[in-house]
């Protein structure tokens, strides 16, 4: 129903009041029917008023619920990409922690490796056989030695007691050399 047809209604209501009270009904208020259209009039004006009033605030309300919904799903939208990307570093850490830890124990095993290990003993001395105490430098291989030396690599590894052919930087070696006549 448009304010228009409420105002003609309530003026109706009013006219039929008034008409009840001149046939001798209950006294009203109004003097004369238009006193009654007037004031009804006016009632409907002022509620009319105020059904735009709570409808343009309800407009408001729904825009401002609208935003709100929208702010909340990219909210929400974010919050998924954030959690995603916190699960992958947690994987990541987790990865590099084990790597760190790995790294550690190897390089426990072999300090305890350099440690453990004995100085290696002077063998014997041959008759034509003297040695030569070599330290081993980074990068330095069994291979290399013995072709600088011109001795067999079977021969520095057991002058040496080496049950391994594997060196480390600052290891001792006697390495056994032909005294010539």
């Amino acid at each position: 129903m448009t304010v228009r047809k409420i105002s003609l209604s309530l003026a109706a209501a009013a006219a039929a009041c008034c008409v009840y009270a001149q046939q001798g009904g209950a006294r009203t208020p109004f003097r004369t029917p238009q006193d009654a259209v007037r004031y009804y009039e006016n009632l409907v004006g002022r509620l009319a008023q105020q059904v735009r009033s709570m409808q343009d605030e309800n407009a408001i309300l729904t825009a401002s619920n609208a935003e709100l919904k929208q702010r909340l799903t990219h909210l929400e939208n974010d919050m998924q990409k954030l959690s995603g990307e916190m699960a992958a570093l947690r994987k990541q850490i987790a990865a590099d922690a084990e790597v760190r830890k790995n790294q550690l124990n190897r390089l426990a095993d072999k300090l305890s490796d350099s440690s453990d290990r004995p100085a290696p003993r002077r063998p014997e001395p041959a008759d034509n056989t003297e040695y030569v105490e070599h330290v081993v430098e980074k990068g330095t291989t069994l291979n290399a030695l013995a072709k600088a030396y011109g001795v067999p690599v079977k021969e520095i590894m057991r002058v040496n007691r080496m049950k391994k052919p594997n060196l480390y930087a600052g290891q001792k070696l006697l390495i056994p050399v032909s005294k010539k006549p």
